[in-house]
């Protein structure tokens, strides 16, 4: 069921009125941070109406932003509840496909059977022994399958059930066909790699007794990466940003680069920034005003300043520190770019994609919870009518975007968000260019979250 930002709004008002018995079981924290966001969302919309094309209807855009910014918490939790009974009975459609039986090629199975006895039962992303594992795995499906249709396919058919396999499976598969994507590039190419890191301190470090959270991501990001591009002609760089961390995040990645000697791997402050005047953060008066964007804009203005895309084409990826998405799966999203597609989204919901988590009893990892599912819908619903430009993106918040930096060189310092929605005026700044918005499904794994850019509940714009 389509409808138009006019029509969203009157069905707001009939949720918030309308007498089902609540069914969310959401915690407290997560449908107020949901709420927060499409909060957002509409602020957005509300700066850069300037940039809805004429040939929407921006006073109904408009108006549905306004009604959002003066809905009250509980009311948002009414129509959370209440919407899905309005709009057919769901909000996020189920995008898995089914593939058909007859294209189904004999040798698939016993290759996934045979790879699942050496695969772990359970992905644990603060052991770093699985990394080889999964290079390994996915290697071999890269060799047995030297086509790209070949493994395109082979995706097709295990995310089109995916409970039928483990996960490791579901992830070795994303990192052949990622690798796949490499190898076809036969052009010199350099990708530079941006995080921020905000109480870091710990999952910066390896797991250990005292630390059972650690996940060590400097050091496998380096390793995802040199296994990714290894005998292509692709070279990468990794840029670190210190967003201001009471826990000294900056100086412990720093003590590793140099433990390591790593040459292409670079660690900045954005404390640094702030007291140079960086024109990207301009209006920055000190790290408490920023919740990552700041320090991902500082880092990204940084990479375009060092390499120039004369010399070669250059991509700029931004990522999270945690583990969640290998960035060994940014081949996926390096597959989709061309002169006309500059921009290009992981997406965890979207049709091929894989979201697991949160965590459930017992540890187990699964997918999509109901509350989740409804609230990710409305999400991108609302999304998707503030910002029809944009097209229908269903995950905006997947902490894996690749820009052109040709793209990123018109937009970067037209950026006023320094806090945790950055990434959406960036979509919304790409789209007002000629360029196209890609989707690349990947697979993402839950981190045990310690770190957050939540912090302070106002989003903050610079004027």
């Amino acid at each position: 069921m389509d409808v138009s930002a006019k029509q969203l709004v009157s069905l707001f008002k009939k949720a918030i009125n309308f007498p089902q018995p609540n069914a969310l079981d959401g915690s407290v924290e997560s449908i107020r941070n949901y709420y927060k966001m499409i909060q957002q969302f509409a602020t957005m919309a509300d700066i850069y109406q300037d940039l809805i094309p004429e040939k929407y209807d921006d006073l109904s855009i408009l108006e549905l932003a306004d009604f959002i910014l003066e809905l009250k918490l509980e009311d948002f939790q009414k129509i959370a509840n209440n919407l899905p009974f309005l709009l057919s009975g769901f909000i996020l459609q189920d995008k898995t496909t089914s593939y058909p039986e007859a294209d189904v090629d004999p040798s698939w199975g016993p290759t996934i059977a045979m790879l699942s006895k050496y695969l772990p039962d359970k992905i644990d992303l603060t052991d770093s022994s699985q990394d080889n594992l999964f290079f390994q795995a996915a290697t071999y499906l890269l060799d047995k399958y030297s086509e790209t249709s070949a493994l395109q396919n082979l995706d097709r058919w295990i995310t089109s059930s995916p409970e039928k396999y483990k996960n490791a499976i579901l992830l070795v598969s994303k990192q052949a066909l990622s690798k796949m994507y490499v190898k076809q590039t036969d052009y010199p190419l350099h990708v530079s790699l941006v995080l921020a890191m905000y109480n870091e301190h710990n999952r910066i470090r390896p797991k250990s007794n005292d630390n059972p959270h650690g996940e060590d991501f400097v050091r496998r990001k380096m390793k995802q990466m040199e296994w990714l591009l290894k005998d292509s002609p692709l070279n990468f760089n990794m840029i670190l940003v210190d967003d201001g961390c009471p826990e000294q995040s900056g100086e412990k990645a720093q003590e590793i680069i140099e433990k390591e000697g790593y040459k292409n791997v670079k660690v900045l402050y954005l404390d640094d920034g702030i007291k140079r005047q960086s024109v990207v953060i301009k209006g920055l008066k000190s790290t408490n005003d920023s919740r990552k964007g700041g320090s991902i804009q500082y880092g990204m203005w940084q990479a375009l300043e060092n390499y120039s895309e004369s010399d070669k084409p250059h991509i700029v990826v931004f990522t999270d520190a945690d583990m969640a998405a290998p960035v060994n799966e940014i081949g996926l999203l390096l597959g989709k770019q061309d002169d006309k597609t500059m921009l290009t989204i992981a997406s965890r919901y979207d049709a091929g994609g894989i979201c697991r988590g949160p965590w459930g009893k017992n540890g187990e990892v699964q997918g999509l919870t109901e509350f989740d599912r409804r609230m990710v819908g409305l999400r991108g619903l609302v999304f998707s009518k503030l910002f029809p430009q944009t097209g229908k993106i269903t995950d905006t918040q997947c902490g894996l975007k690749a820009f052109n930096a040709k793209l990123l060189r018109q937009i970067l310092l037209k950026t006023k968000v320094r806090t945790f929605s950055f990434d959406i005026e960036l979509l919304v700044l790409a789209a007002s260019t000629d360029t196209a918005i890609a989707i690349a499904p990947i697979y993402w794994h839950d981190s045990f979250a310690e770190s957050s850019f939540w912090g302070s509940a106002a989003e903050k714009t610079i004027g």
